[in-house]
């Protein structure tokens, strides 16, 4: 399941009209940071067949049944902190970190 806090549909929303790209929003698991860290992310793109879908509004919100697999059910929110602010995807289960070697970090390892 894909959930969204109505402000997050409302600024989604207005970001993509503005932006004029397609109402179509992948949850997705960008590489590991520093450290292996892991945290989902948001990009514009459509559904495919491998993928879990659902319409909010005019928005189309997708993400890959073997991700949601391992997210379990995934929020979507809008925190305004403001120069803080931006969107925040939360997955239900705690994601294990992924081995990384750090190259090019100065902070690790």
């Amino acid at each position: 399941m894909i959930a969204i806090t109505p402000l997050a549909l409302e600024k989604l929303t207005a970001f993509l009209a503005e932006s004029k790209t397609t109402p179509q929003v992948r949850v997705f698991l960008p590489q590991a940071g520093c450290g292996g860290s892991v945290q989902l992310s948001l990009t514009v793109d459509g559904p495919s067949e491998n993928d879990f879908s659902v319409q909010r509004g005019s928005l189309t919100l997708s993400i890959d049944k073997q991700l949601q697999q391992l997210t379990g059910s995934v929020n979507i929110d809008f925190q305004d902190d403001g120069q803080d602010s931006g969107f925040v995807v939360e997955p239900e289960k705690i994601l294990p970190p992924v081995d990384s070697d750090c190259c090019g970090c100065t902070d690790c390892c």
